[in-house]
């Protein structure tokens, strides 16, 4: 069975699980327009894997990996009072803090938490989101039935699908690992962002990577989505095949996934 595509909340595309080979539109050739799924999978005929990402609103550069977007702070942890939900339900109200800067369909291929009172413990893909009041009344359809009810106490938050809006990982983290671009993305395009599998990338300023050890996040992160070797509390991406100068561009066998 395929995954789905919204475009609106009245068209929805059906998409495989997975791609193999490549794309119609390229791997290496950013578009406009949407073509696939967020999160799509790929795997390329050279044992790499790729996920379907979208640019937020600054330029990526080659070899850098990127993140998701940080948390909406005013979409996140926010008392119901006074909507509802019952089991069953796939299209619900919820009620958010203003100026949270959403638009309809940005949460597409999201994520609704219970995130804490009654009905807390559960997760919900979100099919399409449209305000019906403001930018503070929302109606949020949802891929799957709530599983628990809420009531006007629950906390709710609305997460984006993380590969929506990527910014190249700044040195102090704000968001998930979600793949390394492999050519110049323009604001706003759609790409492949690989995940796993040989992958050129900038070395961080000052670090030296060491062949066959890990790499990641370094410990000491002086240069935004630059790869070096990461300390115990920082994230690993994978090992390090052929090792480069600081600024220049090893090989990442990449294990995002």
């Amino acid at each position: 069975m395929g995954t789905e595509l919204t475009q609106s909340r009245h068209q929805v595309l059906s998409t495989p699980p997975i791609i193999v080979g490549y794309p119609k539109e390229g791997l290496f050739t950013p578009t406009a327009a949407q073509n696939h799924r967020l999160g799509q999978r790929l795997l390329d005929n050279h044992d790499r894997k790729f996920r379907y990402c979208k640019n937020g609103g600054v330029e990526l550069a080659a070899g850098l990996m990127g993140q998701s977007e940080a948390i909406n702070a005013n979409m996140a942890d926010e008392v119901q009072d006074p909507y509802t939900t019952s089991i069953g339900d796939t299209s619900i109200t919820v009620i958010m803090t203003t100026s949270n800067g959403i638009s309809d369909g940005e949460l597409a291929d999201g994520y609704l938490v219970t995130q804490d009172e009654t009905g807390e413990g559960y997760m919900y893909p979100i099919r399409y989101n449209e305000w019906i009041s403001g930018d503070t009344v929302m109606r949020i359809d949802l891929y799957e039935a709530i599983r628990a009810a809420t009531d006007a106490t629950s906390e709710l938050t609305l997460v984006k699908n993380t590969s929506r809006d990527i910014v190249v990982m700044p040195t102090t983290v704000a968001g998930v690992a979600v793949g390394v671009t492999n050519m110049v993305v323009t604001i706003n395009y759609y790409y492949w962002a690989q995940v796993k599998g040989p992958c050129a990338m900038i070395v961080d300023a000052g670090d030296t990577l060491v062949v066959g050890a890990l790499a990641g996040v370094p410990g000491t992160h002086g240069t935004d989505g630059a790869v070096g070797i990461p300390a115990i509390t920082t994230d690993v991406w994978g090992r390090t095949i052929y090792v480069a100068a600081s600024g220049e561009t090893a090989l990442i066998d990449l294990n995002l996934e």
